[in-house]
């Protein structure tokens, strides 16, 4: 037997029984599968379908790193052509997103927990402590993950792919070329993604998936709308900035004829023709702003003034001025919910709003037949720089009461407006809390501040009820909503979403304040740093006192530990006093109703209506014979539903920990404040009726991200950050 010193360590390569063909056949290519080089060649005879060679477009074979990583077959797309997009701008798109891999950050917020865990369990002498075992650890720890800003967000990267020979595949007759066989010849598409043969079928597909909830053009010329897919190749070339932002959000949505389309490969084909159109749609962008003087004589450039477009208008009562600001707007959401990319979406946010108001959207009020347009342009831009600010937890880029924003709201609009605003200041408020806590800043204004914030919040959500119930067209047929007024009922729903959220945001502090989890970063509120026992414990699940548990919740001092009390009290009383106007109970109660409304509003609000037809099944389907649920779309207020979510699952915490107070002795086996006795399972009747009607809700909020990331891949990692938290607190059901 040879030594085992002179075994090669490297890893073998792949033998193949023959080697690989000099040439394949088209149809292998496009496929991307191994090709025998005969004519014809046994995967064509296999599949009854047509084998001819043509040659290589892309210069012969090459050593691509990229290749060697990329195991996935690439099935070829049934697309309409973009514009190229420059790889200069690919490259410097690509290099400011996030680059940290998601897998490899979990595990290294994991390992720092535990150690967490471990030194704050060694610090803490609670007899409570004992109580919490590794299986709470972990699950607290999950509930940590969804307190950081974007939480559950997905990071999708755009891959160096080389798509360039798909497109070549499809379009290749217009191009003159003599290499490629006659258009009449049959190719074999495996995969039909959602694009348009014109115009007119993208800006119906807008009615029904985006308008109902991100209505930024006027109502339809027409109706009904229909959604019209081409199953077959086209020659069409959406070129203005705002048909391609549109045909990046819609080619995410699984044609109507896909019957899985969970599949890697097909998401990675939506994936890459999605991010082709959005490349294509920054481009035209560019080419709007772009003067003629400016490289023919830029000397002369600078008394220009603003470009001259000369082109037809996308929609007929849209002026084509306005096409890359609302464009800029759908790549704002783009970056959201499909790449997870916060930092562009505010990017995009912001470059609209400076080619609004440099065309003086703000400030239009005149009327003419532009005049709908121009206003829903405005606040929609508005509303999405307020936006990017809430999900950053950063202030926002300009005077929200600007005294300057004189344009109207259009009609129905000021519930959503207001609703925006207020969540924004709930925003801050959190914010300046966090910071006086940390810094041990004067909190005198704090009690003043939640009392006007609560009481803004519930007149707001007073007159949006009132003018829901009276303003709202009623329909006798539910499904056969105009996209106008489904996108009336969905801005109501989404202001309440809004406001209820912002109630959350007011009085979690409050409610939560026992609960160390707080002391690090949850949304919009930064992590406290510090050091030493104090400190350390008060990050520890240890820490949690029946006291915050409990329905009628009495002093903490009234709770001692059993072990060792003197332990427990300094580390509560390491977290600075701030004296609130409602009490921990109140406030507990009210993100409680908060996040039970958030989870009824989010499970009505609208689905598409592609067919024009009452649904047979909620939630409907992509047609007769798909049984995959229509997505709904631009999930802007997905922090919305994490808010709810995360609000729920501490609550399933508390009452976890205070189930097991009581199975240890430590309590009076009552939520409610009366005595009950504990039930076999450990839990008394109405603790376990609570814990269900929260899971119940929780799984809701789980349906309805799922939903979303049927289309968008980054609401992906939130529905996953929740389900993981209920399957650890509840096991699979």
């Amino acid at each position: 037997m040879e030594p085992l010193a002179t075994v090669d360590s490297r890893p073998a390569h792949r033998k193949f029984s023959k080697p690989p063909v000099k040439v394949a056949c088209l149809s292998c290519r496009t496929l991307r599968i191994r090709c025998d080089g005969q004519n014809p060649c046994t995967n064509c005879v296999g599949k009854n379908a047509s084998c001819f060679y043509v040659p290589s477009r892309r210069g012969g074979p090459r050593n691509c790193q990229n290749r060697k990583r990329r195991r996935e077959p690439v099935s070829i797309p049934v697309v309409a052509t973009v514009p190229g997009a420059d790889p200069t701008v690919q490259e410097n798109d690509r290099s400011d997103t996030h680059t940290t891999d998601t897998e490899e950050r979990r595990s290294q917020q994991s390992s720092s927990f535990e150690a967490n865990v471990e030194q704050t369990t060694s610090l803490s002498g609670s007899g409570f402590s004992s109580g919490i075992g590794s299986d709470d650890a972990d699950w607290f720890h999950q509930l940590m993950d969804l307190s950081e800003p974007g939480a559950g967000l997905r990071n999708v990267e755009m891959p160096i792919a080389e798509i360039e020979s798909i497109f070549d595949s499809i379009f290749a007759g217009e191009q003159g070329g003599t290499d490629l066989p006659d258009a009449n010849v049959h190719f074999p598409m495996a995969d039909l993604v959602q694009v348009y043969g014109s115009y007119g079928d993208i800006l119906d597909a807008y009615y029904i998936f985006i308008h109902p909830y991100y209505p930024m053009l006027p109502p339809p010329e027409r109706l009904p709308v229909y959604n019209r897919p081409l199953r077959e190749k086209s020659t069409f070339h959406p070129s203005s900035p705002l048909s391609l932002a549109i045909a990046a959000l819609l080619v995410l949505i699984p044609h109507p004829d896909e019957k899985d389309p969970s599949r890697p490969e097909y998401v990675k084909l939506r994936r890459d023709t999605a991010h082709s159109f959005a490349q294509a749609a920054l481009e035209a962008v560019e080419v709007d702003s772009e003067l003629v003087a400016s490289s023919s004589d830029p000397s002369s450039a600078l008394s220009e003034g603003v470009p001259q477009l000369d082109r037809d208008p996308f929609h007929p009562f849209v002026p084509v001025c306005l096409e890359s600001v609302l464009a800029l707007l759908l790549l704002s959401v783009y970056e959201y919910a499909q790449r997870g990319n916060i930092n562009k979406m505010r990017n995009r946010a912001g470059q609209a709003l400076t080619t609004a108001m440099s065309i003086s959207l703000h400030e239009t009020v005149e009327e003419d037949e532009f005049a709908e347009a121009k206003r829903r342009a405005w606040w929609m831009t508005y509303m999405a720089v307020c936006q990017g600010a809430i999900v950053s937890s950063v202030p926002p880029v300009f005077n929200v009461h600007d005294p300057r924003f004189v344009t109207p709201y259009p009609e129905g609009w000021k519930s959503l407006i207001e609703a925006q605003q207020t969540i924004l200041e709930a925003t801050t408020f959190v914010h300046d809390l966090d910071q006086a806590a940390k810094n041990s800043y004067n909190t005198s204004w704090i009690s003043q501040r939640m009392q006007e914030l609560d009481s803004q919040i519930t007149s707001i959500l007073l007159l949006c009820k009132a003018s829901s119930s009276s303003s709202m067209p009623q329909t006798p047929v539910v499904g056969l909503d105009s996209p106008e007024v489904a996108a009336s009922k969905a801005m109501g729903y989404i202001a309440e979403i809004k406001l209820q959220s912002a109630r959350i945001k007011t009085h979690r502090f409050n409610a939560f304040k026992d609960i160390p989890i707080f002391r690090r970063r949850h949304c919009d509120l930064e992590p406290l740093r510090g050091s030493g026992p104090a400190s350390a414990s008060a990050l520890a699940p240890a820490s949690i006192t029946p006291s915050c548990c409990r329905m009628t919740i009495p002093s903490i001092s009234s709770i001692p530990s059993p072990e060792n009390s003197t332990s427990s009290s300094s580390s509560v009383s390491s977290i600075p006093s701030i004296k609130f106007p409602f009490s921990s109970h109140a406030s507990s109660k009210v993100c409680l109703h908060a996040a039970l409304s958030i989870v009824s509003l989010l499970d009505n609000l609208p689905y598409p209506n592609p067919t024009n037809e009452i649904p047979w099944t909620i939630p409907p389907y992509l047609s007769w014979n798909s049984r995959v649920e229509i997505p709904r779309t631009m999930p802007t207020f997905a922090c919305c539903a994490m808010q709810s979510g995360y609000a729920l699952l501490m609550l399933c915490f508390k009452a976890r920990a205070f189930n097991k107070y009581n199975s240890s002795g430590g309590g009076s086996g009552a939520i409610d404040g009366s005595s009950t006795s504990t039930s076999a399972s450990g839990g008394s009747p109405p603790l376990n009726g609570f814990m269900n009607e929260l899971q119940q809700n929780l799984r809701l909020v789980v349906r309805c991200l799922g939903n979303y990331s049927i289309a968008f891949e980054a609401m992906q990692g939130m529905r996953d950050e929740i389900l993981g938290a209920v399957e650890r607190g509840f096991g699979e059901s």
